[in-house]
């Protein structure tokens, strides 16, 4: 099984494996990764972006299809920017992600402070 290895602004690592079939915002939910998104992967919000890490396997996702293509335009072959929601593992990765918080993060905060 394909290895996704989520990168958080924090600095934080936190590895998952991935099963056949998978999005990045699945296996990022069972790992306990909070992906921004609004729009319950329809892809229309465009909230859950990534960003595809240098040393990621060259094809570590299956291509982009034409609803992802639609909202992010050809931005992927300049920023490595994809979808978490349309973003299909094949092989092993490193995805950095704005804006996520790790379960375990959330979890360690105070009462009262959870969000």
């Amino acid at each position: 099984m394909p290895k996704v290895t989520f990168v958080l602004e924090s600095g934080e690592r936190i590895e998952a494996e991935a099963q056949a079939g998978d999005t990045l915002t699945q296996v990022a939910y069972r790992a306990g990764v909070r992906i921004q998104q609004s729009c319950g992967g329809s892809p229309s919000c465009g909230d859950c972006v990534i960003r595809v890490a240098p040393e990621s396997h060259p094809e570590a996702f299956e291509a982009m299809e034409h609803a992802e293509m639609a909202l992010l335009g050809n931005v992927y072959f300049i920023t490595k920017e994809r979808l978490a929601c349309q973003t299909v593992v094949k092989n092993d990765s490193t995805v950095l992600v704005p804006n996520a918080k790790s379960k375990a993060h959330k979890d360690s905060l105070p009462k009262g402070t959870r969000k």
